[in-house]
């Protein structure tokens, strides 16, 4: 015996083939919130590796940044030592005192009669009001040559400052 299919009219199903055609789509709707869930923790997974990335990127960079500069500091620490050496010979009694003599070509003064230098005192704060001169008779009695380098010494300094 022959039987012919039976056609079905989708639109028409018999209830409980309806039923689970619903259940079925209530199964993707879930499916598909579940994977737009997924999708939007693993974008928001991906922005914060990117920026903890970026950032300890940052802090590397830093660190190079404060090891050069600390070398730099190092030289330029070097450089100044020597340049404060240099400033100390230069400044010493007795390289004024060749540069006097020697490359200015000036004449070690005789003692002129008559003449008393007298000391000044500065204070600590170095204002012009502190400045103290000393009376003869506070100023004890020098020999003769220590006399004249100090001379020699003032007039060194005064070529030297003027020009």
């Amino acid at each position: 015996m022959l039987v012919a299919k039976e056609s079905f009219d989708y639109r028409n199903l018999p209830q409980e083939q309806q039923h689970n055609r619903t259940v079925v789509r209530k199964v993707r709707r879930v499916r598909a919130k579940t994977k737009f869930v997924y999708c939007t923790i693993a974008v928001v997974t991906l922005c914060l590796a990117f920026l903890l990335v970026s950032r300890n990127a940052e802090i590397a960079s830093a660190g190079y940044d404060i090891l050069a500069l600390r070398k730099e500091l190092q030289e330029l620490d070097t450089q100044n030592q020597i340049l404060q050496r240099k400033i100390d010979e230069m400044k010493s009694l007795e390289n004024i005192e060749y540069m006097a003599t020697v490359r200015l070509g000036m004449e070690k003064p005789e003692l002129a009669e008559g003449v008393e230098f007298v000391p000044v005192e500065y204070s600590k704060a170095g204002s012009k009001g502190a400045i103290g001169i000393a009376s003869a008779a506070e100023v004890p009695e020098e020999p003769v040559r220590e006399q004249q380098k100090r001379n020699s010494l003032v007039q060194a300094l005064a070529s030297l400052i003027n020009g």
